[in-house]
């Protein structure tokens, strides 16, 4: 366990390896980002090791990142519950994704880099997203960096409507394979094509990179998002994600 600041740092177990920081809002919730080599949880041992890190620190709770069902498993069996539903899709680059989009309402890349501290642009980047998402699913700052890094590549697309941003998609890239990390839509510009044309670029830029495959998620109760991403081409997969919680 390395400790880089008042709870944050990194902890680890074998092949696995996660950081521990404040969830944004919510400086009493712990959020235990895990990267696992494999597809294997931690162990009790590491795992109570790991929450006992939490406690020390102060933390009244640890929620967890999305984790797939054997990632889950172990933090299942010492106590921890779901609050969130994930469902994935995925949508096969088998050719080139041609869609329509006229260029006076194409989606433009905003540039993104790795700052340290947010753009104003980034500012209205996570406004909008904080209308587009309830408490406490919304990103801060801390969250959208952590997405921005998490991806060998990655570039944000950005809607606008006379000069301010009605709609944003993240998208990145890992090996042969995209991520649309992130995709909101201002509540007043919904049902008007921008979420479209955002997860159409998307797809455009992550083909054109190489990938073969492009996966997404979204709440398993949130319909229109699901019906949005069926109707460019994606599929469900039969396993999706979930973000656990337990208290210390």
């Amino acid at each position: 366990m390395v400790e880089q600041g008042q709870g944050v740092g990194v902890l680890w177990s074998d092949t696995m390896r996660a950081r521990l920081r404040p969830w944004s809002g919510d400086p009493g919730c712990a959020f235990l980002l895990i990267t696992a080599a494999d597809s294997v949880g931690p162990d009790h041992t590491h795992l109570q090791q790991w929450l006992n890190t939490a406690r020390q620190w102060g933390y009244q709770r640890v929620r967890t990142s999305a984790l797939s069902p054997s990632l889950a498993e172990p933090l299942h069996n010492a106590g921890f519950v779901a609050v969130q539903q994930l469902t994935v899709l995925s949508a096969a680059h088998d050719e080139s994704p041609s869609f329509d989009i006229p260029k006076d309402v194409a989606p433009r890349a905003l540039r993104i880099g790795r700052f340290h501290r947010p753009t104003q642009r980034m500012m209205d980047v996570l406004r909008l997203d904080e209308l587009s998402f309830p408490a406490p699913w919304n990103m801060a700052w801390a969250d959208l960096s952590d997405a921005i890094n998490a991806t060998r590549q990655s570039r944000l697309f950005v809607s606008q409507n006379r000069n301010s941003i009605d709609g944003f998609a993240l998208v990145g890239i890992s090996h042969d394979t995209g991520f649309l990390q992130r995709l909101a839509v201002h509540p007043s510009t919904r049902r008007t094509g921008v979420a479209s044309r955002l997860v159409a670029k998307s797809l455009e830029w992550s083909h054109k990179r190489g990938c073969s495959t492009t996966v997404v998620n979204t709440e398993t109760t949130n319909q229109p998002a699901l019906r949005l991403y069926e109707s460019v081409g994606f599929k469900r997969m039969p396993d999706g994600l979930s973000v656990l919680e337990c208290a210390l």
